[in-house]
């Protein structure tokens, strides 16, 4: 079982070692940590994936595969233009610069209320691959 705050710090160290970052902004939170959405609502989750080179210059965005769909939704995959989020490091003076990003779109099925989730895999141009896990709670 991965330990919360290691498995943050390799990322965020990743994150400035190698250009690749991961956003965030948009919905809330629930106490669990899951993003909550509306039934039947397409809704951009926060997490997102982008790359800048050392002049904060977006690069070519990461692309996305879907590991695990959501039982009770669907997933779309999008470029969003997003704020970097890249924390200690070389390249934490991009923190705020806006790219494009790949960003994921969940819609709940109309009429279901509950917890829902998908994984997925992010590969950057330099070939690091990361997984993720998205959690929602459908109101």
């Amino acid at each position: 079982m991965p330990i919360p705050g290691l498995t943050i710090l390799a990322a965020t160290f990743l994150c400035g070692l190698l250009g690749g970052c991961v956003t965030s902004g948009g919905t809330t939170a629930s106490e669990e940590g899951a993003e909550r959405v509306a039934a039947g609502k397409p809704t951009f989750l926060r997490q997102t994936y982008m790359t800048m080179d050392e002049h904060c210059h977006p690069v070519k965005r990461p692309t996305g595969v879907l590991t695990e769909p959501p039982v009770h939704g669907k997933v779309r995959m999008a470029t969003k233009n997003a704020k970097a989020e890249y924390g200690p490091g070389d390249h934490q003076h991009c923190d705020g610069k806006l790219g494009p990003s790949l960003a994921f779109e969940y819609t709940g099925r109309p009429g279901y209320r509950g917890p829902d989730s998908f994984g997925v895999r992010v590969r950057y141009n330099d070939g690091e691959i990361r997984q993720a896990r998205f959690k929602v709670e459908v109101y």
